[in-house]
C-alpha cells in the first residue's frame, strides 16, 4: 500500500501500528442533535486524507466528505435528517428537497424521477389504486436499509475497506425493488466504487429509473472552476422539466459557467450526452485549479458505463445558500415511463429482472492528475 508518498509491504505496516485504525479504517457513528439525530453513520477514512461517510438509514447515500481537510459536498442546513422526517408522494411532494437533498450523493429513483408526477398504476391490479402521486425524485434516498454490514481485511498487500446492505421500496399492490448496495475502498486510495444492483421481487411489471445525485459544494466548486467532460452532442436545457421556463435546445456552454453566488439565483438543469471511451466509460470532473495553487489545484471526478446510465443531467445552482453543482448521471431523463419507452428507453423490470450500475468516484490532487483525466477524454 502507498502512503504518504511510499509503499509500504503488509509486514512493514503491521510493525509500525499497534491497531490499523492509525492509518484508516471504519467506524459505525450516530449522529445526536436536530433533525440527525438517530441517524447512523459509517465513517470511512482511507489513510491519505479522504473520508467520507455512508448513512444506513438515509438510503445507504453519502453524507459528509473530505480530502485533506477540504470539503466536497453541498450540506443542507438541517444536515441529514432521519427517514421518520420524510413524507413523500401526495402527502409532501417536495419531501426530497425538505429532507433528503444533501450531502455528497443521494440516490434518486427507484421507480420516477424529476419534479413530482401523477402515474398510472392500474397495472397491479389494484382498483383502490389507480393512480399514485410520486414526489420529486421519488423515495429511496429516504429509505432505510434493510440490512447493512461492513468491513476491513487484506488482499495480499492491501487493505481493503467496504460497506454493503439492502433497500427495499416497496407497498402491498405496487413496486417490490430491491437496492443491493456496497461501496469499496482501500487505505491509501483517494477514491471509492459503488457496485449496485435492482431487482424487481415481485410478481408484477415496475416501472424502474434511478439517478446518482452528487453534490459538489465550496471550495471545489467556485467562479474558477472547471467542468471536464466530453460532450457528444448538443445540450438540452430541462429548465422546463425543473420549472416553469420553457425548455429547448442549446449549444451554448452555459451548464459549465461558473460564478460567484448569486442573489435569487433560479436553479438550471442540463441534459448532457457525454461521450464514452473506447471501453464504454464516461468521465466527468469538478475541478478548481485555483484551490491550493500551490499544487495546481483540487478536484473530484466520477466514471461510469454509458450502457447502465446513458444520461447525464448536469445541475448548476447558483444560488447563495444553496451554491452547488449536480453531477448527475442517469438511466433516463425525466418523463413518464410511456413516453420514455416510445423513445426507447429500458424504464421497466419484469419480475425477478436486474439492473446493474457500477461508478467510481475520486479525488483528483494537483496539475498531473487534473491534466491526465482532461487528456483521457474522448475527443468529439
Amino acid at each position: 500500500m502507498k502512503l504518504n508518498g511510499k509503499e509500504y509491504q503488509r509486514a512493514e505496516v503491521l510493525r509500525r501500528v499497534g491497531n490499523m485504525a492509525q492509518l484508516g479504517g471504519i467506524s459505525l457513528k450516530e449522529y445526536a442533535e436536530g433533525h440527525s439525530r438517530g441517524v447512523r453513520s459509517l465513517d470511512i477514512r482511507t489513510g491519505t486524507g479522504f473520508q467520507f461517510e455512508v448513512l444506513p438509514d438515509r438510503g445507504l447515500d453519502i453524507g459528509r466528505a473530505e480530502f485533506q481537510g477540504i470539503s466536497l459536498a453541498w450540506l443542507a442546513p438541517k444536515m441529514f435528517p432521519g427517514p421518520w422526517y420524510y413524507e413523500g408522494g401526495q402527502a409532501d411532494p417536495y419531501s426530497f428537497v425538505r429532507t433528503s437533498l444533501g450531502g455528497l450523493f443521494n440516490t434518486c429513483g427507484l421507480v420516477h424521477l424529476g419534479n413530482q408526477k401523477e402515474l398510472p398504476t392500474d397495472h397491479f391490479g389494484y382498483s383502490a389504486r389507480m393512480t399514485e402521486v410520486y414526489g420529486i425524485h421519488d423515495r429511496i434516498s429516504m429509505t432505510p436499509a434493510d440490512r447493512f454490514n461492513y468491513g476491513e481485511e487484506w488482499d495480499g498487500e492491501h487493505r481493503r475497506l467496504w460497506v454493503s446492505g439492502t433497500v427495499r421500496q416497496e407497498l402491498a399492490y405496487g413496486e417490490n425493488l430491491l437496492l443491493t448496495r456496497r461501496y469499496e475502498s482501500e487505505i491509501g486510495s483517494n477514491s471509492f466504487k459503488i457496485t449496485d444492483v435492482v431487482r424487481n421481487d415481485g410478481y408484477y411489471t415496475s416501472p424502474h429509473q434511478i439517478l446518482y445525485h452528487f453534490n459538489i459544494g465550496f471550495p471545489i466548486l467556485d467562479s474558477t472552476s472547471e467542468l471536464l467532460c466530453a460532450v457528444a452532442e448538443d445540450v438540452e436545457d430541462l429548465a422546463g422539466a425543473l420549472s416553469n421556463f420553457a425548455k429547448g435546445k442549446s449549444e451554448s456552454n452555459k451548464f459549465r459557467d461558473y460564478v460567484e453566488p448569486q442573489e435569487r439565483f433560479g436553479c438550471e438543469a442540463y441534459g448532457v450526452r457525454l461521450q464514452p471511451d473506447a471501453n464504454g466509460m464516461i468521465g466527468v470532473a469538478l475541478v478548481n485549479r485555483a484551490l491550493r495553487p500551490e499544487r495546481g489545484g483540487i478536484g473530484v471526478y466520477l466514471r461510469y458505463r454509458a450502457s447502465q446510465l446513458p444520461h447525464y443531467i448536469a445541475w448548476r445552482q447558483m444560488a447563495e445558500g444553496l451554491y452547488a453543482v449536480g453531477l448527475e448521471p442517469a438511466t433516463n431523463p425525466f418523463s413518464t415511463p410511456a413516453e420514455l419507452l416510445e423513445k426507447g428507453y429500458q424504464v421497466m423490470l419484469e419480475p425477478g429482472e436486474e439492473r446493474h450500475y457500477e461508478l467510481e468516484f475520486g479525488v483528483l490532487e494537483g496539475e498531473d492528475q487534473i491534466d491526465a483525466f482532461k487528456a483521457s477524454l474522448p475527443k468529439r
